[in-house]
């Protein structure tokens, strides 16, 4: 509240005082100044407040022309910039400026005002003066022409996208708030009025803030408007996270979804949403998948926003055990992907697998079944990214793989193994097989997770990854060695999203990579250039079992 009122000081009585002294201080000074230089009879009480009611009459008319030009000019110039605002952002922009309170204020001050003076100026006549009248109506001109240019700075500022979307966000959570507040008098038929009546109109208040905030944010990308694109992004992701806080409390009938929010999906699928109680969750997603497709050409930055926002989202329904929403989430970073991947878009594929990986890895505390499903999307967009002819998708999948199980190692989720037999199967892939860089790329991504696991004590998973590349041939795996043991810096020698070089190993894991080849690789080709080598692939077999 005290925060508010100095708002209320700074923004309005603060200017409203200044240009109103400023013109009392003129005018006094002035008249002063002709009271000394001009020769009467007047005080200089009556020279600063005394007129003839002959005078008062005629100006009064002026006044009243006065008033209801500037209602005139006011109302123009804002019909002229909402309006171009509204083309810009959104057509509702037009409902939250014609419903803020200041603007309902202040012209209602100037439409009262100018009727006023008309009627002031009617029960003038030769005989009597209506002082007090004049009076208040000098004291409203006044009011008006002061509160005129900080009325103008808050159209002006009222417009900014950021406080159009702030207004949004916060319309809609004072709706879903209004849904949770208890029933004060009566209670079973309030609760009745509540249900059938409040309900359904906060629904539809939230699903036209979130399509407004989806506009807002799709007008952002079609004129490049990156901060403005960026900003929607992130308020559509705080509303469904205001929801995801309070959504335990909401009554049951508020779950319910309507079907003009959901004008393209089957019957089933809003059945599915009725019972997973995510309506609103699916919305935001949804438009988020406009936004998406929008953005995936013209603006990297707000594709890498809806991943970041989508990842935000998913970590508060894992903090909250709501499991319903975490799927969604999931589904519709698999739908991302997919809309990348038919985009041959590798720079989005390579965002979204970094978020995606950042939200399995704390969906490994919660849920390892789910992070092991994650795990299998990775290795499938990443070989049908290769399919595709994407460059580097494959090998971001592997190595975003191999930090998911060093953390998954790290946790002991009892799933490890099923864990590293998708990590294993990444190159199983005819394309893989085919492309050499590719190969060697998730071959050194394999290696690092070796080095790893040795560096851990762990020989059981170590001899498992060298069963499955010990079919290669000792050519490319030396090669392969001398290229990790080659790179000296962590970062990249090119600008990169993510600013490392995924072929970096720091001297401790060259140590250990050393000693995975010294103690599996080079003495099995070794034992196979010499034929020995049966004896010695079934003690590793025993190990890795």
């Amino acid at each position: 509240m005290p925060e508010n009122r100095l708002v209320l000081f700074k923004l309005w009585v603060y200017p409203l005082a200044v240009v109103t002294g400023i013109a009392v201080l003129l005018y006094v000074g002035v008249r002063l100044f002709d009271f000394e230089l001009t020769t009467h009879t007047l005080s200089w009480f009556e020279v600063l407040f005394q007129t003839k009611p002959d005078y008062v009459g005629d100006a009064i008319g002026g006044v009243s022309e006065v008033l209801i030009a500037i209602l005139g000019l006011v109302i123009t110039v804002v019909a002229i910039v909402v309006q171009l605002a509204a083309q810009r952002y959104t057509p509702k922009l037009v409902d939250l400026f014609v419903t803020d309170r200041a603007n309902i204020l202040y012209f209602m001050l100037m439409v009262v005002a100018s009727t006023y003076s008309m009627l002031v100026v009617y029960s003038i006549n030769e005989t009597f003066l209506p002082f007090w009248g004049v009076l208040l109506l000098l004291v409203l001109t006044t009011l008006i022409l002061g509160l005129l240019l900080p009325y103008f700075q808050h159209v002006f500022r009222f417009l900014t996208p950021e406080n159009i979307i702030r207004i949004i966000r916060r319309n809609a959570n004072a709706g879903m708030q209004r849904v949770l507040k208890k029933p004060s008098v009566n209670p079973g038929r309030r609760l009745r009025k509540l249900s059938t009546v409040d309900i359904p109109r906060m629904q539809v208040e939230l699903a036209n803030s979130m399509a407004q905030i989806s506009d807002i944010a799709l007008s952002a990308v079609t004129q490049m408007d990156r901060n403005v694109a960026l900003l929607s992004i992130r308020t559509l992701k705080d509303v469904m996270v205001d929801h995801l806080l309070i959504k335990r409390r909401m009554p049951s009938s508020w779950f319910k979804p309507r079907t003009e929010f959901f004008p393209a999906i089957s019957s089933e699928f809003l059945q599915e949403i009725y019972k997973t109680r995510t309506w609103v969750e699916v919305r935001g997603f949804m438009d988020m998948e406009l936004i998406f497709k929008a953005a995936i050409q013209e603006m990297p930055d707000a594709v890498s926003a809806v991943a970041n926002n989508a990842k935000v989202v998913g970590l508060y329904a894992i903090k909250l055990k709501d499991t319903q929403v975490l799927a969604s989430v999931v589904q519709y970073f698999n739908t991302f992907l997919r809309l990348s991947v038919n985009n041959r878009n590798p720079k989005a594929i390579y965002n979204l697998f970094y978020q995606y990986r950042l939200l399995a890895e704390e969906v490994l505390g919660s849920d390892e079944v789910l992070a092991e499903r994650i795990g299998f999307y990775f290795k499938y967009y990443g070989q049908i990214a290769q399919q595709y002819n994407i460059p580097l998708i494959l090998i971001t999948a592997a190595f975003d793989l191999e930090h998911l199980l060093e953390k998954a190692y790290a946790m002991r989720v009892p799933n490890i193994d099923a864990l590293m037999k998708l990590f294993l199967e990444v190159d199983d892939n005819p394309a893989t097989q085919a492309n050499e860089f590719d190969l060697r790329s998730v071959r050194k991504a394999q290696l690092r997770l070796a080095s790893f696991l040795l560096s851990q004590g762990d020989d059981t998973l170590a001899a498992r990854i060298f069963q499955d590349m010990k079919e290669e041939p000792r050519e490319r795996m030396d090669a392969i060695r001398g290229e990790m043991m080659a790179v000296k810096e962590r970062k990249f020698w090119e600008v990169t999203d993510r600013g490392v070089d995924f072929f970096y190993l720091d001297d401790q894991q060259k140590h250990h990579l050393n000693e995975f080849y010294n103690r599996y690789v080079t003495p099995f080709y070794v034992a196979r250039e010499h034929g020995t080598h049966a004896l010695l692939d079934k003690t590793l077999k025993a190990q890795s079992a």
